[in-house]
């Protein structure tokens, strides 16, 4: 991967060391470049491989979903020095009340002076990473609040 390529594809100037607010800009900046697209999900055999994702989003300057974008930003950001861990998510369902299938989300929670949840893979989401393990934000698309459910 080309970290300067990438950052580029997010609006980004220059790397900088691992700190929250480079963090807060990166996701940002994510969000607002790189598209939610799950095109081709009925249509193609998905691949997870890095270099794949890599060229489909960043060189081609397509969109991906939840598995390929966190995905890939994990890759960026443990390449930029980051501390980073994948982890599964389950979506809550505030019209039927309910947490949708284990595995069915991926995001990331990147470890610095506190633990945050990282997350460009849902389309429109909160922007900023939200304080683990009891964090919650409002944000311009809605109100986000963590739930353990273990």
């Amino acid at each position: 991967m080309n970290v300067t390529e990438y950052l580029n594809r997010i609006g980004i100037d220059k790397a900088e060391n691992p700190a929250l607010d480079f963090l807060k800009r990166i996701q940002a900046k994510h969000l607002l470049s790189i598209p939610f697209e799950d095109l081709d999900i009925p249509s193609r055999r998905i691949d997870l491989n890095l270099e794949k994702i890599y060229k489909k989003i960043i060189l081609n300057k397509r969109g991906g979903f939840c598995y390929e974008l966190n995905g890939l930003l994990h890759w960026l950001l443990t390449s930029l020095g980051f501390n980073v861990d994948m982890l599964s998510a389950r979506v809550f369902n505030g019209g039927t009340n309910e947490f949708g299938p284990e595995y069915d989300h991926l995001v990331l929670l990147v470890h610095l002076n506190k633990d945050y949840l990282v997350d460009v893979g849902f389309g429109d989401s909160f922007r900023v990473p939200i304080q683990m393990p009891d964090g919650q934000i409002v944000d311009v698309s809605g109100r986000y609040k963590i739930f353990n459910t273990l």
